[in-house]
């Protein structure tokens, strides 16, 4: 092993790394001077041996705090903004709005001290973090709960895929009988999603999650730009006020579900490269405030458009023969495809703890198959279930919510 290190550290205490896999690096270990917290500074990238069977607890690579921003974006940004109008109708307009900034600014500060509490502990996951905070029985809970919320997700993103792209591969090839819904899932799920699956690091989706964050605006972009041909007069757009019902907690869960992302933060934080806790803060902050604007933007244009008549899939709203929407569908068609390997990184880790495989140094064959295996089971429930509402409902009103603000209640 061949490595470099340069110490410039005034604390009496630093974060334990276990660098066996490394073969070369260069790096300098500092402390954030604002914080009582020891953190590391890349540099320049880790490079490292991905086939070893060594221990690697922390640095799998090396993101700019607008990579992992990204990252983040791509991870947080998914099934929830096709929802926001319908929240919007089921929370009233101007609570809904209420709670999308009070959530935002909530999942930003969680966002940040979640990694904070990992640092303090030393632990580098938020299974490992949960055991360090309330034992191991409810770290068990919480590692079920990540499961089934990235599970979950996944599949609210195979069930966008299958209201999307088959209409849009009918009219462009009408004489393929091929193109049903269950084989457009099946086909995109294996030749596109699960190739990208594989990576054992997020860093690696760094290029991915530029182009769907490229796809992200587009799409925004087209509905902005149709919505001027459906919207009422003035006169006729109802910014509804409800009362407290079932539905408004229905229409939070939505919310929730928008900005959750509580299951990747370990996996993007140990791939930045400026891992300062004021820097984590600078890429939660650009995350939640890109993902703030697309969010609130889209869901005001198409709530006004729609009103009390929209779906859980707005794109289902607008009409079939809109070739602006078109468009649209197959941006967030796309979109879905490189985001769903974000979904499987945290999954994955679920199913090897649940197993007792070590995370951190897993063998190819327990990497392929549980990664294969989770797919399988994702993929099939994407293209044999139907009902979005539903994933909706469950995914955003109890996983994403317990995951979401878990570390709030601690604390």
């Amino acid at each position: 092993m061949k490595y470099n290190n340069e110490f410039i550290d005034d604390t009496t205490s630093s974060l334990l790394i276990n660098d066996s896999v490394i073969t070369h690096y260069d790096s300098c270990i500092s402390s954030d001077r604002g914080s009582s917290i020891t953190a590391i500074t890349i540099v320049d990238n880790y490079k490292y041996n991905e086939d070893s069977d060594d221990d690697i607890h922390l640095i799998h690579g090396g993101s700019s705090a607008l990579g992992s921003s990204l990252n983040l974006v791509n991870a947080i940004m998914g099934t929830g903004i096709i929802g926001l109008p319908l929240a919007l109708h089921l929370c009233g307009f101007w609570v809904g709005l209420l709670f999308s900034a009070l959530i935002a600014y909530l999942t930003c500060f969680t966002m940040h001290i979640t990694i904070l509490c990992g640092l303090a502990t030393q632990t580098f996951s938020l299974v490992a973090l949960c055991e360090k905070l309330i034992g191991g029985i409810g770290s068990h809970i919480i590692n079920f709960i990540i499961f089934f919320h990235t599970a979950g997700t996944a599949v609210s993103y195979y069930l966008l895929l299958g209201d999307t792209l088959p209409g849009l591969l009918k009219l462009a090839f009408p004489n393929v009988t091929y193109f049903d819904r269950k084989n457009v899932i099946l086909a995109f799920g294996l030749l596109c999603t699960l190739p990208l699956s594989l990576s054992r690091s997020t860093a690696k989706f760094v290029k991915w999650s530029v182009i769907s964050v490229v796809l992200l605006m587009f799409m925004l972009l087209g509905v902005l730009i149709r919505v001027p041909y459906y919207i009422p007069a003035h006169q006729n757009i109802d910014l509804e006020v409800v009362p407290v019902s079932e539905d408004m907690f229905k229409g939070l869960a939505i919310i929730s579900l928008s900005f959750g992302c509580a299951q990747n933060l370990f996996g993007v934080y140990t791939t930045t490269r400026n891992q300062k806790p004021s820097n984590w803060l600078l890429v939660c902050s650009l995350a939640i405030g890109i993902a703030f604007a697309v969010n609130i933007v889209f869901a005001v244009m198409a709530y006004m458009c729609f009103g009390k008549n929209v779906q859980a899939n707005i794109l289902l709203n607008f009409p079939e023969n809109d070739p602006g929407i078109r468009l649209v569908k197959l941006a967030l068609g796309l979109f879905m495809v490189l985001t769903i390997p974000l979904c499987m990184h945290p999954c994955r880790e679920a199913v090897m703890l649940m197993f007792g495989i070590n995370i951190n140094n897993p063998t190819k064959k327990q990497h392929y198959s549980v990664t294969v295996g989770v797919f399988l089971v994702v993929l099939y429930f994407g293209a044999t279930l139907t009902s979005l509402g539903k994933v909706f409902d469950v995914i955003g009103g109890f996983s994403t919510t317990v995951l979401g603000m878990f570390f709030l209640l601690l604390i």
